[in-house]
C-alpha cells in the first residue's frame, strides 16, 4: 500500500543539503529525554491513568498527545486549562471502544492500516506515489513514537471507527424529520436592534480608587501573588559545537575508508513508463489500446507527450512517465525483468503486470559501483560532525552540571570555564518567558521541584537545538496579595463588573421604556442617544452586524412579529432588538436541499447514538472490573497543565 509498484521495505532517501542545520537538529533528538540515549537517562513518569482490560494508559502517554497537540500550535498552550481533561477522556473512551470491538470480534488487516496510513500522511512525505521512510522515521521521532507505535494507534482507531458503524446501523430520518429541519435551517427574520457596546461605556466604567479598594475588600481571597522564581541560566548551543567538529581531509578520507561497504551502489536503471491498467473485463480492449500507444511510441512520438495523456500511474502520469532510478528488489517481477533486460533509449513491447499494460523506455542505465569520495562526502560530515558534537555535548553538559554544583552561588564562573553564555532570569512565575529565550514549559516543569541554590539534572533542549542548565538563585514564595500587590488586577475586575452592571441597567431601562412607548423601539432608543439598526432577511446562520449569527437571538425565531427581544447578551455586547417580519421557508427548495439536510441528521444521530453507546459501554466496563480510572493521577496531570 505504501507504493504502487515498489515492494514495501524500500523507502527513497532524502537529499541532505544544510549540514549544520542538520546536526543541531540531531542534538535535538539526542536530548530529548526519553528519546533513546541522552543526558541523564530517562525519567518518564509511567502513572497509571487508566486501565481497560489490560490496555494501559500511562500519564507519560497523556502528556506526550497534549505536547504533540501544542506543538506548531495546532492547539494554543493557553487552551491547555480546558482541552488537557478532554484529552485524557478522549483516550478513555478510545481504548474502551477498542476493546468492546476486539470483544465482538471486529478486526482490522495490515492492508487496512497500512492504507489508512498513507490517506492521512501530509502531502511532503509522499513522493511519486511512495512513503518517504526516512522523513516519516524523523517527523514520528520528533512525537516520541515509531512506525509501529502509529501502526498500533492507527489499528486502534479503525477499530474504533468500525464499532461506531455498528453503532450507527439503523439510524432512521423520515421526510417529517428532513421538512421539519429544512424549515429550521431554512426560515427568516428581520431584525430592528440597538446595540449597547461595552466601548461605548467605558469611560464612565472604570473604577474608581474608593471601588478599587471596595473591590479588594470583597475578594481578599481572590487575590493571591504566585511563587516567583529566579535562575541563572546556562545556555548550550550545538551549531557551535558542530563548527568546532568540523572534520579534516584526512579525517573523512579515514571515515570513508572504514565504511566502504556502506558505498556500494547496486545497479540501477532510470526508466519511464506508460501503464494502462486492466481486468479480466476489459484486457482485450486495454490491451488493443496499448498496442495503439506502442505503434504511435515506434513511429516518433514524443513518450513524456504519450504518458501525460495517457498513463494512469498517478504516481508518474505528470512528469511524462518519469519513475526514477530503480533498483533490483523494487518492482514487480515482470516490470523489473524489461527495465533491466532493456538497452538505453530503447522501447520496450507490451509488458502484462498485475496491474495492467505497461509500456518502458530505459533512459539510463548505471552498473553497480562504490560511489566515490566526492559522492558521499557530504554525508560523511554530517555524520562525523553530528557524531563529535553529541560526543563534546555529552561531556559539556556534565561539566556544567558538575561546576554549577560546585558553586551555584557563581554561575558566570561556570559559563567562563565552560565557554558557554549565561543568562539571569528574575522573578518569573511559572508560565513567563525566559529573557532572550521565550517560554519553556519542560524548563519549569524541570525546575519545579527545585529550592534555591539546587542545579537541574540535566539540560532541557529547545526547539531551535539550543540546551538550557539552570541553577535556582532565589524563591519567592506565593502569598496572598495586599491591596499595592493586587491593585492592577483589582482595579481591571472591578471595571469589568461596573461595566456589566451599566450595561445590565442601559438595557433594562432601554426595553422598559420600547414598552412603554408600545413596542417603538427606535423611538425609545433616539431618546436615550442610543442608535438603532435593522438586519436584513437571515436564517439562523446569517450575519448580523455587530451582534454574530441570528442563532445568537434565538427568541427571535420564537416570538411574534412585533415582539421585543431582550436584554441578550451577544458576542458585540448587551442587545435589545424587535422582530420586523419573518420569512418562512421556501418549500420549493426542500426537494433540492432533502439529500444533504438528510445526511447531516444521520450524521448527528449517528454521532448522538455512539456518544450515548460510549457512554453505556464505560459504565459497564467499570462494572464488570474492565475499566479502572484513577482520578487522583488525572487530577495531579490536568492540575499540572491548568497551573502552567
Amino acid at each position: 500500500m505504501f507504493d504502487l509498484f515498489r515492494s514495501r521495505e524500500k523507502s527513497v532517501r532524502i537529499l541532505l543539503s544544510v549540514m549544520l542545520g542538520l546536526v543541531a537538529l540531531s542534538m535535538v533528538t539526542y536530548l530529548i529525554p526519553g528519546s533513546g540515549g541522552g543526558i541523564g537517562g530517562s525519567t518518564a513518569d509511567k502513572t497509571l491513568v487508566a486501565q481497560v482490560g489490560k490496555e494501559e494508559i500511562t500519564s507519560q502517554e497523556v502528556s506526550r498527545a497534549i505536547q504533540n497537540m501544542t506543538r506548531n500550535r495546532q492547539l494554543p498552550p493557553e487552551m491547555l486549562s480546558i482541552y488537557a481533561p478532554q484529552i485524557v477522556q478522549q483516550l478513555i473512551n478510545e481504548r474502551s471502544m477498542a476493546f468492546e470491538a476486539d470483544r465482538i470480534g471486529l478486526k482490522v488487516s495490515p492492508e487496512e492500516v497500512d492504507s489508512a496510513i498513507v490517506d492521512t500522511l501530509p502531502p511532503q512525505l509522499i513522493k511519486d506515489g511512495k512513503v518517504d521512510g526516512a522523513t516519516l522515521a524523523a517527523m514520528l521521532q520528533q512525537q516520541g513514537m515509531t512506525l509501529a507505535d502509529l501502526k498500533t494507534s492507527t489499528a486502534r482507531q479503525l477499530l474504533v471507527n468500525k464499532l461506531e458503524q455498528v453503532v450507527s446501523q439503523g439510524v432512521i430520518v423520515s421526510p417529517a424529520d428532513v421538512e421539519a429541519e429544512f424549515r429550521h435551517k431554512n426560515e427568516k427574520i428581520k431584525l430592528q436592534y440597538a446595540l449597547l457596546t461595552p466601548a461605548k461605556f467605558q469611560k464612565e466604567s472604570e473604577a474608581t480608587d474608593a471601588e478599587v479598594q471596595a473591590y479588594y475588600e470583597g475578594h481578599k481571597a481572590d487575590f493571591k501573588v504566585p511563587e516567583k522564581r529566579s535562575y541563572a541560566i546556562v545556555v548550550l548551543d550545538p551549531a557551535k559545537l558542530a563548527l568546532s567538529n568540523m572534520p579534516t581531509d584526512a579525517q573523512i578520507q579515514a571515515e570513508y575508508n572504514s565504511r566502504r561497504n556502506e558505498f556500494m551502489s547496486p545497479e540501477r536503471v532510470k526508466v519511464r513508463h506508460i501503464l494502462l491498467k486492466s481486468d479480466a473485463s476489459n484486457d482485450t480492449v486495454i490491451k488493443a489500446k496499448a498496442e495503439g500507444l506502442l505503434k504511435q511510441l515506434q513511429g516518433g512520438a514524443d513518450f513524456a507527450t504519450v504518458a501525460k495523456a495517457n498513463s494512469e500511474d498517478p504516481g508518474s502520469k505528470d512528469n511524462g512517465g518519469d519513475v526514477g532510478w530503480m533498483v533490483r528488489g523494487q518492482m514487480v517481477p515482470e516490470f523489473e525483468k524489461a527495465g533491466f533486460s532493456l538497452p538505453v533509449g530503447q522501447l520496450s513491447g507490451l509488458v502484462k503486470t498485475t496491474y495492467g499494460y505497461h509500456i518502458l523506455k530505459v533512459e539510463a542505465h548505471e552498473d553497480a559501483h562504490l560511489k566515490t569520495l566526492d559522492e558521499v562526502k557530504g554525508q560523511l560530515m554530517v555524520d562525523y560532525s553530528k557524531r563529535a558534537a553529541s560526543q563534546q555535548l555529552q561531556a559539556l553538559s556534565d561539566k556544567v552540571v558538575a561546576e554549577l554544583r560546585k558553586d551555584p552561588s557563581h554561575p558566570e564562573k561556570t559559563a567562563e570555564a565552560t565557554g558557554t553564555t549565561l543568562i539571569h532570569a528574575d522573578n518569573l512565575q511559572a508560565g513567563d518567558p525566559i529573557p532572550g529565550i521565550g517560554p519553556s514549559k519542560e524548563f519549569t516543569d524541570a525546575t519545579a521541584a527545585l529550592r534555591k541554590g539546587e542545579v537541574m539534572a540535566g539540560p532541557v533542549v529547545l526547539q531551535d537545538g539550543k540546551a538550557l542548565i539552570g541553577t535556582v538563585t532565589d524563591v519567592q514564595p506565593a502569598h496572598p496579595a495586599n491591596l499595592d500587590e493586587a491593585r492592577a488586577e483589582a482595579k481591571t475586575r472591578a471595571t469589568s463588573d461596573k461595566l456589566n452592571r451599566i450595561l445590565n441597567d442601559k438595557t433594562n431601562e432601554l426595553l422598559a421604556k420600547a414598552q412603554s412607548m408600545g413596542g417603538d423601539l427606535e423611538k425609545a432608543a433616539k431618546a436615550m442617544g442610543i442608535e438603532v439598526k435593522t438586519s436584513g432577511d437571515v436564517d439562523r446562520q446569517g450575519a448580523v452586524e455587530g451582534v454574530g449569527t441570528a442563532s445568537s437571538v434565538p427568541d427571535a425565531f420564537t416570538k411574534p412579529v412585533g415582539a421585543l427581544i431582550g436584554p441578550a447578551t451577544v458576542s458585540g455586547g448587551h442587545l435589545v432588538a424587535k422582530v420586523v417580519s419573518k420569512t418562512p421557508a421556501n418549500m420549493a427548495e426542500l426537494a433540492s436541499q432533502s439529500d444533504s439536510i438528510r445526511g447531516e441528521l444521520r450524521q448527528q444521530r449517528a454521532r448522538d447514538r455512539a456518544q450515548f453507546f460510549q457512554e453505556g459501554l464505560k459504565e459497564r466496563l467499570k462494572a464488570d472490573g474492565k475499566l479502572k480510572i484513577y482520578q487522583d493521577v488525572i487530577t495531579r496531570v490536568v492540575s499540572a497543565y491548568q497551573r502552567s
